[in-house]
């Protein structure tokens, strides 16, 4: 079990979605965002995701004794998604951005609650239990050509269980 794994998965299941005008996922932060990557002929709301694993804490369960048990390892996952919008209007923008995090917040929420992995060999929970899954958002701004950019941080917990 690996931090490479719990990306990956992430990754995957959120890529399988298909979740419109999220063009691009990035496994680590690009030297250069091009958010027109993967976009189409006249898309007007682009977006593109990072997984970003902020932290990650180990705990040992004892199960039937010293010699057995479990370790559980509980990863933050900080998935930050970049937005421009060309719509005349502002608010079209925000439109677009809402329905994209709503989007993403259902992903996490379907799955077996194991980012679509079903014998919680790789992930045994993810974006589940009391305080698991926080949004954060930046404030849209607006540069000289009238694109409004957006960005949102969806942190949640990926736990892996792993005999030890």
């Amino acid at each position: 079990m690996s931090r490479a794994e719990v990306r990956d998965a992430v990754v995957s299941y959120i890529r399988d979605a298909a979740i419109p005008n999220l063009n691009k996922i990035h496994t680590t932060f690009p030297k250069l965002a091009q958010l027109q990557e993967n976009a189409t002929a006249g898309q007007l709301f682009r977006a593109a995701a990072v997984v970003y694993i902020m932290s990650e804490a180990e705990s040992r369960i004892a199960v039937g004794g010293a010699t057995s048990g479990w370790k559980r390892i509980d990863y933050e996952v900080d998935l930050q998604l970049f937005t421009e919008g060309f719509y005349p209007k502002a608010e079209d923008t925000m439109a677009d951005f809402d329905a994209l995090v709503d989007a993403v917040k259902d992903r996490l929420r379907s799955g077996y609650h194991r980012l679509g992995k079903t014998d919680g060999s790789i992930i045994w929970e993810a974006a589940e239990g009391t305080g698991s899954v926080s949004v954060s958002y930046g404030e849209p701004t607006m540069n000289d050509f009238g694109t409004v950019n957006g960005w949102v941080s969806i942190v949640f917990r990926v736990t892996q269980m792993i005999q030890a």
